[in-house]
C-alpha cells in the first residue's frame, strides 16, 4: 500500500514533466510559426525597402567571402554560384577604375561611373493594380536613388533582374541616360536577349556590363552612333558639294562678265 504522504510528491514531479514538455511544444511550435513565415515571405518576393545593400550588407547579398568586404553583386536568391557572382564583380569593379570621372570634384582613383547588380527569385505583389514591367522599373529606381546611391554625382546605374517574372531593367540618371540613352540600351539588350532567355546570368550581365562600360568609355559602336556618324559624312559631303557649286557658278558669271565687257571696250580701227 502506497502511503498518503508519498503521492502529492509524485504527482507534483509528473505535473512538472508535462508542465516542460509543454513549454518545449511551445517554443517548437513557435520556431516552426517563424520558419513557415520567414519561408512564405521569401516566397512571396521582393520588395526594395527589405532588399539588401552589397556595399554594406554583403553577407545578405549572398557575398559572405569577397575581397573588399563589400560587393557590386546582391543575389540573396542564389541564382549565381560564388565564383561566378565574383567574375561578375571583377567586371563591375574595373568600369570604376576605367571609366572617366563625370563628376566635378574626381579623386582621381576609381572615380569613374559605378554599376552595380541586383538579382532575385521574384518580385513581391504589393499592388495588384501595378504591371510587373512597371514595379521592376521601380524598384530598380528605388534602389539606385535610395539605397544603393553609391556614387558622388548620381553616375551610378543599376541593373535588376527578376528571374520569375522575366524582366530585366537598367535604371540610370537623367545625365548617364544622356550617354547610356534607352535606344543603346534596348538594342544592347537584344544582342544579349539569348542568355537571359535560358538564365544564363553570368553571360549574359559580363556581356551586357561590357557594352554598358564601352559607351561610357564612348569606344562603342552602334547603329545611333553609325547613324549619327553617317548623318555627319552626309552634311559634310554636301556641305562641301554646294561650295564646289557655289565657286563654279560664281567663276562662270566672272568670266562671262570679263568677256563682255572685253567686247565692249575693243578700239575700232580708224582711216585718214
Amino acid at each position: 500500500m502506497v502511503s498518503a504522504g508519498r503521492m502529492p510528491s509524485g504527482h507534483h514531479a509528473m505535473a512538472g514533466r508535462a508542465s516542460g514538455l509543454s513549454g518545449t511544444s511551445c517554443i517548437l511550435l513557435m520556431l516552426m510559426v517563424c520558419w513557415s513565415g520567414s519561408r512564405a515571405q521569401k516566397g512571396a518576393g521582393w520588395i526594395p525597402e527589405e532588399y539588401p545593400n552589397p556595399q554594406t550588407q554583403p553577407g545578405l547579398c549572398g557575398r559572405h567571402n569577397t575581397f573588399r568586404n563589400s560587393s557590386w553583386v546582391c543575389d540573396p536568391d542564389g541564382l549565381l554560384t560564388p565564383w561566378q557572382a565574383d567574375e561578375l564583380d571583377e567586371f563591375l569593379e574595373s568600369t570604376r577604375w576605367e571609366t572617366p570621372c563625370p563628376c566635378d570634384e574626381c579623386s582621381g582613383v576609381a572615380d569613374g561611373y559605378n554599376i552595380a547588380v541586383a538579382l532575385m527569385r521574384k518580385l513581391r505583389i504589393v499592388d495588384k493594380a501595378l504591371n510587373v514591367s512597371y514595379r521592376a522599373q521601380r524598384f530598380a529606381q528605388h534602389l539606385r536613388t535610395t539605397t544603393w546611391d553609391f556614387g558622388s554625382c548620381d553616375e551610378g546605374v543599376v541593373i535588376l533582374i527578376s528571374q520569375k517574372d522575366r524582366r530585366i531593367f537598367t535604371s540610370v540618371s537623367k545625365e548617364v541616360g544622356l550617354i547610356l540613352t534607352p535606344f543603346r540600351r534596348q538594342s544592347i539588350y537584344e544582342k544579349r536577349r539569348g542568355y537571359f532567355s535560358v538564365d544564363d546570368f553570368l553571360g549574359g550581365l559580363s556581356t551586357l556590363v561590357k557594352d554598358y562600360k564601352a559607351v561610357l568609355l564612348g569606344t562603342y559602336q552602334d547603329v545611333e552612333e553609325m547613324a549619327r556618324q553617317n548623318m555627319s559624312t552626309v552634311v559634310t559631303g554636301v556641305s562641301v558639294a554646294l561650295s564646289l557649286f557655289f565657286c563654279c557658278g560664281c567663276c562662270m558669271v566672272l568670266g562671262k562678265h570679263e568677256r563682255e565687257t572685253r567686247a565692249f571696250i575693243t578700239p575700232s580701227s580708224s582711216t585718214g
